[in-house]
This record gives C-alpha cells, structure tokens and sequence, in this order.
C-alpha cells in the first residue's frame, strides 16, 4: 500500500515540489519530503491516503537537484584539477546534493559551497566503486 501512496503522492504534487520519499516500517507511514507545497495539495493527499503521510519540508525539489547535478558534472574536470576527486553524485530524499569525494572533505565542502551555496551539498568520503550507486 505504501509503494502505491508514494506513487500517488509524486503524481499529486507534481515535479516542481516533489522532493523525495522513503518508507518508514517503524511508523507505518511514508515519510515525503515537499518543496514549498501549498495546503490545498496536502488535504487532497490526506484525502487519497489518510494517515499514511509524514509530511517534511524540503529546502528544493527533486528537479532542483538533478539540475545542481547536471552543473556538477560539467564541473568535475575542474575540481579534480583543484585536487577534489568526485567519486559519486546523486540526490538526497530531503532535497540536498550528495557528493562522494576521495580526498580533504573540508576543502571539498567549502568549494562546492562556494559553487552552490551553504547548505546545498552534503559532501561525504566515498570510494570508486560506491559511484556506481549514486547515479
């Protein structure tokens, strides 16, 4: 039931504030991430799937992300050349850039904040062959 109110609730809010979803077992609930939702959206969600939804707010949408990743990948040539291996990218189900570099995490950090702003991209340590479950 809740692959199907996570399907509903994508379809219902629409690609400009859909952020992410994950199941929540503990709950019983669907934890969904929105971005800037107006109310009449969440009382038909209610309407469709009482109780089911765990409603957060999300800094952007999922759209939002995939485009900052299309500028980091235009950009990795460049921050290898500064000495920032990006190993892996891909979106968070909150609304945030996850980037997995080999290498100074400070420094990555402060250049892809720099590149898009404070609190934008969470920069963790990462591995080569963790890459291939970014994107």
């Amino acid at each position: 039931m809740l692959g199907e109110a996570a399907d509903d609730a994508r379809r219902v809010v629409g690609e400009a504030q859909y952020t992410g979803c994950r199941v929540r077992q503990e709950w019983e609930k669907l934890e969904l991430w929105l971005f800037n939702v107006p109310p009449q959206v969440l009382e038909e969600l209610e309407a469709i799937h009482p109780g089911v939804y765990a409603i957060r707010d999300a800094p952007r949408s999922e759209a939002a992300v995939f485009e900052l990743m299309d500028v980091l990948g235009g950009e990795l040539e460049r921050l290898k050349m500064a000495g920032i291996r990006v190993v892996g990218y891909g979106p968070t189900v909150d609304g945030y850039l996850r980037v997995a570099v080999m290498g100074d995490l400070p420094t990555a950090q402060a250049r892809l904040d720099a590149m898009f702003g404070k609190n934008v991209a969470r920069v963790e340590y990462g591995e080569p062959l963790r890459a291939l479950t970014y994107h």
